[in-house]
């Protein structure tokens, strides 16, 4: 029986929360809301752009008309199994997850007109009924009325294990330093997402605190769910 509208579930790279996340919300069969797909679907479209990343970071108005722009050929659908994104009503998935989005995507998320644009969509999504929500300043920012926040962390090393993990399922990468290259990649990410200026990734007021480093996806799911009890 669902007794909550939000629970956001917050935390650094590769702490667990889209997994969690989503074993929450086909649980509880509402729909998941993640936050870092809608980042990386604003960085694959900057890259795809005729004009250069840094441009749009250097000139407010351009990056806006640009957003507004693409936005209106976008649909975002929320369903238990995650957040579907269709642009001109192809579905973007795997783009999401390419090398050269995971290089750029803590650059163009630090930008405070990226994330007053992505926080108004995400608000309005949020509206709709009982909501799961995973990302960086979910808790936070975003829904600070949510009625369970969850702070998920784990140390750098399980972290970077787990990224290795997945992306060498996902055959993206053929590079024999690839764990330190996925080491100082969380590394990098932590710093840029802890000390931007906007919605840095803090411990949101009220949170419970989960340190997955030693559990499973289901040990923690079990924790949750006591809280959430």
């Amino acid at each position: 029986m669902k007794k909550f509208k939000i629970i956001t579930i917050d935390g650094p790279a590769s702490s667990g929360k889209t997994t969690v996340a989503k074993m929450i919300a086909q649980k509880f069969k509402v729909p998941l809301l993640e936050s870092g797909a809608l980042y990386r679907f604003v960085t694959y479209l900057l890259i795809k752009s005729e004009k250069s990343i840094q441009t749009y970071m250097e000139n407010e108005d351009l990056l806006i008309n640009f957003l507004k722009e693409a936005f209106q050929k976008v649909k975002i659908e929320l369903t238990s199994e995650g957040t579907f994104i269709y642009w001109n009503g192809k579905l973007i998935k795997d783009e999401l997850r390419k090398e050269e989005v995971e290089n750029m995507v803590s650059q163009v998320s630090a930008n405070k007109k990226v994330r007053e644009f992505l926080t108004e969509i995400m608000r309005k999504l949020g509206k709709e009924d009982s909501l799961i929500t995973e990302g960086r300043d979910m808790g936070s920012f975003v829904f600070p009325y949510a009625d369970i926040k969850i702070f998920l962390t784990a140390n750098e090393e399980i972290r970077a294990q787990r990224r290795l993990k997945e992306k060498m399922g996902k055959v993206i990468y053929k590079d024999k330093n690839l764990y330190e290259k996925v080491f100082n990649n969380i590394k990098f990410r932590d710093k840029l997402d802890s000390q931007r200026e906007v919605a840095p990734l803090i411990i949101p007021e009220g949170a419970y605190i989960i340190d997955t480093s030693n559990l499973t996806p289901e040990e923690v799911l079990n924790e949750i769910l006591k809280i959430i009890k």
